[in-house]
């Protein structure tokens, strides 16, 4: 068996069992280089030809009053309700400053911005590949499944926090085994806390992975005694990093809202999802204008009982209504949570534009089915990296089990499922030729 190395060296290396080794790819940087540009130029195809949705979120609302006022104030499009923190900072952040730089041309700034995303994150999935299985090729399947799935949301940062984690992935993995772990470890730090003030679900990925570097680092029998205690510098300098970026919004909601929290908005998710109209889905609910009626979004009554009370009591208020409904209401609301358990993995492909293209849905669709297979390949092989994949599907999807579907809940850890159904499909296609070549050498060809 060949030793992993480079990048793989960290999570390749596998049990006895091996059913496929395609190889690395010489000209890794040309692959990912047209992965990037087959991305960008499906970008703009979709935008011109597809479109997409910018306005009427949230995230677009408040950067248009921070742009203004400069104060993250006034997210929900019906009426201003004050100082909030409904939504992470940094996104709303770069929105404003895109309104700032150019108020005529912002929307089409954004749009590229989303677009290059997009295109990073097709272009780090050979390299993230080469992490998983020291293996270039599973990655290239995923970066051609990724371009299939992949859509335009700038209203959302969910392009920009694929990008991000992907290429938290691959700083991580690089610098772990280096020297200076302290200082690698604490700019790493700083970039999961940045990723975290984008999309607070991005802890439940960037921190599972560090974990799992560092206890596969730690337990390398192999490793130097000094290597193992940089694996644990490398990790608490990162953990405190990570802490010292979050925190000073933590104090800021603590100080200007009355509660030291990372965001608002869970009551109101919750409250919003689960009551007397709801359906699973975020189209569904709002096409029968449930949604619209709890949402403070676009519920005047709603905006105006927040204003009143202050986010972080509104918010708990609703929180205890969504409790003592469910609680009310056991078989409804295990309907709802099993019907948005199968939206999570398979988005339905009906809800019109913008909400999902069909095509999307079925490569998603296709992603998760592949990548259960990859998956169960991986546990097969005694892949360890299958650890940090487990960990992260279980745990990330709990909050969109119980709150309105969406597929770009989905996204973030999208990667996961495309990653394994390309190392599936390697695995066919390198078993067929095998098959091949055995056939051929029993007939003496």
């Amino acid at each position: 068996m060949r030793k992993p190395h480079g990048f793989g060296k960290h999570f390749a290396a596998g049990g006895e069992i091996h059913l496929m080794r395609t190889g690395r790819i010489s000209n890794r940087a040309g692959v990912s280089f047209s992965l990037a540009v087959a991305g960008a130029m499906a970008g703009l195809i979709q935008m011109r030809l597809l479109g997409f949705q910018f306005g009427g979120t949230e995230m677009v609302t408040e950067a248009r009053t921070l742009a203004e006022h400069g104060v993250f104030a006034n997210p929900y499009a019906i009426a201003k309700t004050g100082l909030t923190a409904a939504n992470p900072p940094l996104y709303p952040l770069f929105l404003a400053l895109l309104i700032r730089l150019s108020p005529q041309y912002f929307v089409v700034l954004g749009v590229i911005g989303n677009i290059a995303a997009n295109a990073v994150a097709a272009a780090c999935l050979p390299q993230i590949s080469r992490v998983f299985y020291d293996d270039d090729m599973p990655g290239v399947v995923a970066g051609v499944l990724w371009l299939a799935a992949m859509q335009l949301t700038p209203g959302w940062d969910t392009g920009d926090t694929v990008a991000g984690l992907s290429l938290f992935c691959l700083f991580t993995a690089w610098s772990i085994g280096r020297k200076g772990a302290a200082g690698l470890g604490a700019l790493a730090g700083v970039a999961g806390g940045l990723l975290c003030l984008t999309n607070i679900s991005s802890a439940m990925v960037s921190l599972p992975w560090v974990a799992c570097l560092v206890a596969r680092r730690s337990a390398d029998r192999q490793a130097s005694k000094v290597a193992r205690r940089q694996a644990a510098l490398f990790g608490c300098a990162l953990f405190a990093a990570f802490l010292l970026v979050v925190a000073p919004w933590v104090l800021r909601n603590r100080q200007q809202l009355g509660a030291p929290v990372l965001r608002t908005g869970l009551g109101i998710a919750l409250y919003s999802s689960n009551n007397d109209c709801a359906e699973s889905s975020l189209v569904d609910t709002w096409w029968t204008g449930c949604f619209q009626a709890h949402h403070p979004n676009t519920s005047l009554s709603e905006a105006r009982l927040l204003g009143a009370m202050g986010e972080v009591a509104y918010d708990r208020l609703r929180m205890e209504d969504a409790k003592r409904w469910a609680a009310a209401n056991p078989a409804r609301f295990r309907r709802l949570t099993a019907e948005r358990i199968r939206d999570f993995w398979f988005p339905t492909p009906d809800h019109p534009f913008p909400h999902q293209r069909a095509y999307t849905a079925y490569a998603v669709w296709l992603a998760t089915v592949l990548g259960i297979a990859g998956l169960i390949l991986m546990i097969r092989e005694r892949r360890p990296v299958v650890v940090f994949v487990l960990i992260v599907g279980l745990i990330y999807p709990l909050i969109y089990y119980v709150t309105v579907s969406d597929v770009r809940y989905r996204y973030p850890i999208l990667w996961l499922s495309l990653l394994p159904a390309g190392y599936f499909i390697c695995a066919i296609g390198i078993g067929a030729i095998n098959a091949g070549w055995l056939r051929r050498r029993a007939r003496g060809d």
